[in-house]
């Protein structure tokens, strides 16, 4: 990621959904696994988990709105460990809920046009007064297995796209408003929803990675198919 504190003005919160917002898998209500979000809060990232009634938020504590890139990794184990790296430094540490946190696949919901997708860079229900992350993001990876316990030396190509990567957007499109899922199987495809001005505007040669192609400031809508 690569944001500016000026144009992520969101104070310091005790809920990730109160930020400027990076991922949002929220559902409307309890849901029925559970749902989590990644926001910046006073510069700070916050990432929060709920599953039922029990809502708990990470704070980090290194400020990333300073116009660099920085590499951001959120792990989270099956007992609830959440371990928050930036730039392959452990920044926080919690104890969250435990169990699975999934979207069940089929379910009835209310919300058919939100409640089921994953969104980068803006809240997915457009909810009055939320905020949307005003930043670039390249080569997100969504995996199946707790990638780093410790500090770790951050990447400086793109992620590999291995058998625990159940989703990966390289932004390398460039244009339009497709977005390619590279993990195996390509189960994960998302679509840009640009803002008024059309797609142009989201896309930028901007790029963490030397000669990797283009990153996005998406608002993008993309199915999760993912099992805990």
């Amino acid at each position: 990621m690569k944001a500016n504190a000026a144009d992520n003005t969101a104070p310091a919160c005790d809920g990730w959904y109160y930020g400027n917002i990076i991922i949002d898998r929220d559902i409307f209500g309890g849901g029925d696994h559970g749902d989590y979000g990644i926001a910046l809060c006073d510069g700070k990232l916050v990432v929060g988990f709920s599953v039922g009634n029990d809502d708990r938020l990470l704070k980090g504590n290194r400020t990333v709105t300073d116009g660099a890139w920085h590499h951001i990794a959120v792990t989270r184990a099956n007992s609830g460990q959440v371990r928050l790296f930036v730039d392959g430094q452990l920044d926080a540490q919690m104890n969250g809920p435990s169990g699975r946190i999934d979207y069940r696949l089929n379910r009835d919901t209310s919300y058919p046009n939100s409640d089921p997708y994953l969104v980068f860079g803006a809240e997915k229900h457009d909810y009055a007064g939320s905020r949307y992350y005003n930043g670039l993001l390249d080569d997100v990876r969504l995996s199946n297995i707790v990638r780093y316990t410790g500090d770790f030396t951050p990447p400086t190509a793109p992620h590999a796209a291995d058998a625990n990567t159940v989703a990966l957007y390289r932004f390398d499109e460039g244009s339009g408003t497709s977005i390619t899922d590279s993990a195996p199987g390509s189960q994960s495809p998302g679509e840009l929803k640009p803002r008024t001005g059309g797609a142009a505007q989201h896309w930028s040669t901007d790029t963490p990675f030397a000669g990797s192609g283009t990153p996005l400031t998406p608002r993008a809508y993309l199915p999760l198919i993912l099992r805990s």
